[in-house]
């Protein structure tokens, strides 16, 4: 749910270069292009779209010269834009077969398989193939539309027609809004720069294209429809408080026995759950997606968590009483959606059979706060899913405006003002965001949304858990794992955990943020969610990935391991202690043997300093760290680095240890992460580690330090991974303080954190890490 993201240093590698006279005049004319492009102007007045005619005149001639100045390195974006900017040029062959090495970028990193890629722009391709007919016919665009996109839906395999109705989801009204609203800003210039002309040639093509073939595309899918499915897509579903929560149901029209069904409970409604809807019935079950309190057509009030687990026990007792249905239900989905599936077996309903969560979330453990501390992007959430009973391209648009959301989080990290205030600094005070403030502790409100010790022990449905190393709800899901394993020690629970991120982890798993998955961990996660729903509601063979009951891939071996508990991953474990001793005039050392002499490695930490508000995602404007990246931020944070390894070794598991610290203060938030420094130079994201001080020995209730007192904080709940790293690679960990605009700050008063601005940092954090502290990483030496 949260995207996690680390700070770049300011380190500059400095590299000599000896040019000849020519070899410099090319460079200085190659870096005078490039200044010149990147904030080149192009010349659009108002003139240009007075009227449609003007437009459709000029806007061809804007996309060309957007075509000769685009340059991206990241080439799933480059392509996916290429195409959209060469549509509106007119250049539709070129947009065709950009169209093409989008999909086999995307094929290659994992994000989907070749016949299911086919689906994919699948109506920009039957757009620009039609346009290319026209040029060659009297008829009209709309009936060479239709023929040809018939021929082309026909030849589709159905996992690729399972995704084409996503073309439904565009609203025309709204991109015509956007469009003429872009076009609205920039009345007041004759020139525009390229990123307004890039946005104004995407969301031109896009409204264009639709306000020609949209009328075309809900007739024809509606026939299709009609064939094949039976879709209520505003079914009213009352709770036992007398709420009514709405539901998109979808059944096949050929089904003459009730069969299972697949339910998923669902806080971000939009009409794309038709299309899910259809996909699953294609895979041969009843679909019926509930829309959680509040949203779509229900009466209530939007409360995420709070009501979950009566709202779902309630509609799967509903379902389960529907002649279609026999009796078997099964959940899936990710996310929050992992979430409504453990609050679903809070109270165990007996048709409910199995659950398959997906980087869940676990509410008050690792969201809206990981560890004790509360995060930024927990405000951004809430309006994505509370400003509007739908989630529609508007709220879409504003939740992925990264720009916009970093900017809010600058100006309140800059200004030094409370966590509280955090919602007022961005605009629009939040009821939902001041009462999760109000319980900072895993007190009774959060325990009351999932299941608790007695409840774990109960649930007796075979659960199969899907998360991923990267992935940022990866803590949430190992909660659910842990919990359901300690309290039920017959538990039938599977794990899957790879090489993905959040969004992999849900789909297809695929590569992130520099990282190039092995192929072994390039599979469909979906098939493997209905490969287990096959298993368990219809009886058939189990998942061939589920050799046991913990199963992973080894990123660097491309091969999946399988063990039955969590305590046969490792063979041995690394152990390091920090140190005073100065390696290459930039780390500390990490050692291996105990310290015989007790000393410390003392940090100051500058509370009114917000030079560090500036962060990686400023830099390349996306959520997601890079895991594989040249330079790592070493700001707030102390550096050791470990002797070169002399073998290959394989690091599976979560590292653990124990940090031994005094501060001046009564609290601080500790930050210790993992990085491989491989041979070539490069740093590889492994693990981290983010806590508050004072809940580290218990979630629910605060323990204040003693100033100056000696402390021993665990490391107990860091993220997994399991990596293979070769022979001269080096462990880096960074030990530090967690102070960004990413989190709230945590000044050490002892107040309510979230109370505390910068006023309470005058004084200086002093911390000092003992050399005693020890770090656990789980191995297994080959």
């Amino acid at each position: 749910m949260k995207k996690y993201s680390n700070e770049n240093n300011n380190s500059i590698p400095f590299v000599k270069i000896k040019y000849t006279m020519k070899k410099s005049l090319l460079l200085l004319f190659i870096i005078t292009i490039s200044l010149k492009l990147s904030a080149q102007k192009f010349y659009f007045p108002p003139a240009y779209y007075t009227d449609s005619i003007a437009l459709e005149k000029n806007i061809p001639v804007l996309a060309s010269q957007v075509i000769m100045a685009y340059k991206e390195e990241n080439k799933l974006s480059y392509y996916d834009n290429l195409s959209r900017y060469q549509i509106v040029a007119k250049q539709y062959q070129q947009a065709i077969q950009t169209i093409n090495l989008y999909r086999a970028v995307l094929n290659e990193s994992g994000g989907s398989d070749t016949l299911t890629a086919k689906g994919i722009a699948f109506q920009f391709e039957t757009y620009a193939s039609a346009k290319i007919l026209q040029q060659d016919k009297s008829s009209s665009f709309i009936e060479i539309y239709k023929n040809n996109f018939d021929n082309y839906y026909l030849d589709l395999s159905q996992s690729a027609k399972d995704i084409t109705p996503n073309m439904l989801t565009y609203n025309v009204s709204q991109g015509k809004y956007l469009f003429y609203g872009l076009l609205r800003k920039l009345a007041n210039s004759d020139s525009i720069s390229l990123n307004d002309a890039r946005a104004l040639c995407r969301s031109y093509n896009s409204y264009n294209i639709y306000r020609q073939i949209f009328p075309f595309l809900q007739t024809y899918f509606a026939a299709q429809d009609q064939k094949e499915f039976i879709i209520q897509d505003s079914v009213l579903i009352t709770m036992r408080d007398g709420v009514k929560l709405a539901a998109v149901i979808v059944r096949s029209r050929k089904a003459t026995i009730p069969q299972p069904v697949v339910m998923m409970s669902n806080i971000y409604y939009s009409p794309y759950e038709v299309a899910k809807g259809k996909f699953v019935v294609h895979k041969g079950f009843a679909f019926v997606m509930l829309n959680t309190r509040g949203k779509y057509l229900s009466d209530a009030a939007i409360e995420p968590f709070e009501h979950d687990a009566n709202d779902a026990y309630d509609a799967i007792d509903w379902i389960s009483r529907q002649s279609w249905c026999n009796g078997k239900i099964g959940m899936y989905g990710g996310s929050y959606l992992g979430f409504t599936q453990w609050a679903a077996v809070k109270n165990l309903h007996p048709a409910l059979k199995t659950i398959v969560p997906q980087v869940a979330v676990a509410a008050g453990i690792d969201y809206p706060m990981h560890n004790g501390v509360f995060m930024s992007y927990m405000l951004r959430w809430i309006h994505y899913v509370a400003n509007n009973k739908l989630t529609d391209r508007a709220d879409e648009s504003e939740f992925n405006d990264t720009k916009k959301w970093n900017a809010t989080f600058i100006k309140w990290y800059t200004a030094g003002n409370s966590f509280r205030s955090l919602d007022t600094v961005e605009g629009r005070p939040n009821f939902i965001f001041q009462r999760w403030l109000q319980h900072p502790a895993y007190d009774s409100y959060w325990k009351s949304m999932t299941p608790q010790k007695e409840e774990f022990a109960k649930i007796n449905i075979p659960v199969l858990t899907i998360t991923g190393y990267f992935d940022d709800d990866q803590r949430g899901a190992f909660y659910y794992f842990n919990r359901h394993h300690l309290y039920n020690k017959n538990a039938d629970h599977y794990l899957v955990i790879g090489p993905w991120n959040h969004g992999g982890a849900q789909s297809h798993g695929y590569s992130t943020a520099g990282y190039t998955l092995d192929a072994a961990g390039n599979i469909s996660i979906d098939d493997i969610v209905f490969q287990w729903f096959n298993y368990i509601l219809k009886d058939s063979s189990k998942p061939a990935i589920l050799k046991d009951k913990i199963n992973y891939e080894v990123m660097g071996t491309n091969q999946w391991k399988h063990v039955p508990t969590l305590a046969k991953l490792n063979n041995d474990t690394l152990i390091f202690y920090l140190s005073n001793t100065a390696v290459e005039n930039k780390y500390y050392q990490l050692q291996t043997k105990q310290p015989a002499v007790k000393y410390s490695i003392d940090q100051n930490i500058n509370f009114m300093d917000r030079s560090d508000s500036m962060d990686m995602n400023d830099v390349r404007n996306s959520d997601d760290y890079p895991i594989l990246d040249s330079t790592i931020d070493t700001r707030n944070y102390l550096k050791f680095i470990s002797a070169p390894l002399a073998k290959p070794i394989e690091i599976t598991g979560s590292f653990a240890g124990e940090i031994i610290t005094s501060i001046n203060k009564k609290d601080v938030d500790i930050n210790v992460q993992l990085y491989e420094l491989q041979p070539d130079g490069k740093y590889f994201q492994l693990s981290s580690y983010i806590t508050r001080a004072s809940y580290t020995k218990d979630k629910s209730k605060r323990q204040l330090l003693q100033p100056f007192k000696e402390e021993n904080i665990p490391i107990n709940n860091s993220f997994f991974v399991s990596k293979k790293l070769s022979a001269g690679s080096r462990i880096i960990v960074l030990a530090g303080i967690n102070k960004n605009r990413d989190w709230e700050v945590n000044y050490g008063t002892g107040k309510n954190v979230s109370d505390e601005n910068i006023n309470d940092g005058k004084v200086p954090l002093e911390i000092k890490w003992f050399n005693n502290s020890v770090i656990k990483i789980p191995v297994w030496k080959y």
